[in-house]
C-alpha cells in the first residue's frame, strides 16, 4: 500500500490535535483524516478517539461510520473528519467529510488528462461529536497512479502538487513531508495523508 502520513503540532504545543489513519480490508483501502477542535491534549484525545472508532468499524458504510463517530465523540470536544474509501478493483473513490478537512485527487497522466490535474472534494457542515445535518458521500473514478491527498485545515486550502517533479509526486513519504513543509501553517496543528492508487 502506497500511503504516508505527516503531521505536526502548532508552535509551542507538544500534543497534536490532528490525526490520520489508513487500513486495508476486503479489497478496499480506507483513509481517514481528523482535526480535533482546538489544540493540545483535548484536541488530540478527540482525534485519537475518532481514528480508533473508524479502525474498529471498517465494515460500516460511510454514513454509519460518521454516525458512530458522532456518538463516540460526544464526551470530547468534537472534531472535523474526512474519510475516503478507495476500491481499486472497481476503480472508484468514495469520499465524505464533516467540517473543514480537505480532500483532493491529483490525476496521473494515464488517466486521460495531464499529470497533476486536481479534483477537489467537498465536506458537509457540522462537528463530529457535536452533531451535523447530513452526510453526502461523493463517488469518483480512481485510476492507477492517481494521488489522493487528505489534510486538515492546518494545510493551506489551495495546496497543489502539480508543480512538483515526477519523482516527488510518486514517492508518498517525500510528498507528504513536502506538502506539510510547503503548505502547513505554523499557527495551527496540521496533518496530511498521501495515497497512490495501484489499481488492479
Amino acid at each position: 500500500m502506497q500511503v504516508a502520513i505527516a503531521k505536526r503540532a502548532l508552535t509551542c504545543e507538544v500534543c497534536c490535535g490532528d490525526e490520520c489513519g489508513c487500513w486495508q480490508v476486503d479489497g478496499r483501502t480506507i483513509l481517514c483524516v481528523v482535526d480535533g477542535l482546538g489544540h493540545g491534549v483535548l484536541a488530540e484525545g478527540a482525534a485519537e478517539a475518532a481514528v480508533d472508532y473508524v479502525g474498529r468499524h471498517l465494515s460500516q458504510s460511510l454514513p454509519e461510520l460518521f454516525a458512530g463517530c458522532d456518538l463516540a465523540l460526544r464526551s470530547t470536544r468534537g472534531a472535523a473528519m474526512g474519510i475516503a474509501v478507495a476500491n481499486e478493483r472497481e476503480g472508484t473513490l468514495t469520499y465524505a467529510g464533516i467540517g473543514n478537512t480537505r480532500a483532493a485527487v491529483f490525476r496521473a497522466s494515464s488517466a486521460g488528462c495531464s499529470a497533476g490535474t486536481a479534483a477537489r472534494l467537498a465536506s458537509d457542515w457540522g462537528i463530529v461529536g457535536g452533531g451535523y445535518r447530513s452526510i453526502s458521500p461523493e463517488v469518483m473514478v480512481l485510476a492507477p497512479g492517481d494521488l489522493v491527498v487528505l489534510c486538515t485545515d492546518g494545510i493551506g486550502g489551495q495546496f497543489d502538487v502539480s508543480g512538483y517533479d515526477d519523482d516527488l509526486r510518486t514517492d508518498v513519504r517525500l510528498l507528504a513531508d513536502r506538502v506539510l513543509q510547503d503548505w502547513g501553517r505554523r499557527t495551527d496543528d496540521a496533518a496530511v495523508l498521501a495515497y497512490i492508487s495501484e489499481g488492479t
